[in-house]
């Protein structure tokens, strides 16, 4: 991998890590950023909560 690969990675992943970080300081949960950044209602959250829990 060249030097500019290697920073091209790093620059991205700091990237959304900084946007993950963010994220979860302005909205606590990731219920909250879901329900804050997409159509979803608490009963679609409610719902794939069930779908996770019949999955795994």
């Amino acid at each position: 991998m060249t030097f500019e690969a290697l920073m091209n990675w790093t620059i991205l992943v700091a990237l959304v890590s900084s946007m993950t970080s963010y994220l979860f300081m302005k909205y606590r949960t990731v219920e909250n950023i879901i329900l804050n950044l997409t159509d979803f209602t608490e009963d679609d959250i409610q719902k794939l909560k069930g779908l996770i829990r019949w999955k795994f």
